[in-house]
């Protein structure tokens, strides 16, 4: 180290010291099927493998029904679930207004429905297997403090929601298409042409199932969730052409084991 100070002043310039940086810590709440539930408190440039490791994330957690929150997500979330809120507020007026009660009952349950759902700030990723984490470094991600993580169990059902007459939860079964479920479940004033799949890592598939746009067969993994859009011609002139799936977005920012059937 040199010192170099000025002739007449109490000024002096330190010259090759190179003080230590340390990252502040942060904190991550990880739940589930881990041997070390809690807060964890790791060095500010931890990544999900860091969290996942100190949790020690047992080997029969369904890590493909895992879930990351993040607080810095939740703003823009928020928003999405007023405008929907707003939408199925504006479908359920104009139903009365012509006189479509079942119609107007229908919108205003599925909107409290969605009212009692929690932003969580979910963030949807390709993977939170932590051998599939420390395997590639561009799916071990950083993380902010504030953070959760949960490793649920695997479930056996899948549930179809929206445009139903009840609530619908159904076995798993392999191998078979989403379509199957939905006929197992009474639908009423359903979209004639769209569903939306929505698999448990919160991924959101848009299915067709009219004869001019149907899609390929999709198999669900345990725990995933068909929406069934209300009819695209009842609701036009209160929600837009895109609410159907913005409603599956946003059913998909909840966790596994979170939500409530309408």
């Amino acid at each position: 180290m040199r010192v170099s100070c000025l002739p007449g002043w109490l000024l002096c310039l330190f010259v090759g010291v190179a003080w230590p940086i340390h990252a502040m810590a942060v904190s991550v709440s990880v739940s589930g099927q881990v041997d070390r539930p809690g807060v964890q408190s790791l060095n500010g440039n931890a990544r999900l493998g860091d969290a996942a490791t100190a949790a020690q994330v047992r080997p029969e957690a369904y890590v493909l029904g895992a879930s990351w929150t993040q607080k810095s997500r939740q703003l823009e979330q928020m928003r999405l679930q007023a405008g929907l809120l707003y939408e199925l507020g504006a479908v359920a007026d104009q139903a009365r207004r012509e006189g479509n009660a079942p119609l107007a009952e229908l919108s205003a349950k599925l909107r409290q429905w969605l009212q009692a759902m929690p932003v969580t700030g979910r963030r949807v990723v390709r993977t939170l297997d932590p051998g599939a984490l420390y395997a590639d470094d561009a799916d071990d991600l950083p993380l902010e403090d504030g953070d959760t993580l949960d490793y649920p169990q695997r479930p056996s059902t899948v549930r179809v929601v929206g445009a139903v007459r009840k609530s619908c939860e159904l076995p798993h079964v392999a191998l078979q298409d989403a379509r199957k479920y939905v006929k197992a479940c009474a639908t009423q004033m359903a979209d004639r042409d769209f569903l939306y799949v929505i698999q448990p890592d919160g991924k959101v598939f848009e299915l067709g199932i009219a004869l001019w746009n149907e899609s390929a067969p999709m198999v669900l993994a345990p725990g995933a969730i068909v929406y069934v859009p209300l009819d695209s011609r009842l609701t036009a002139g209160a929600a837009d052409a895109v609410f159907g799936r913005e409603m599956a977005d946003f059913i998909a920012t909840q966790p596994l084991d979170g939500g409530v059937l309408p």
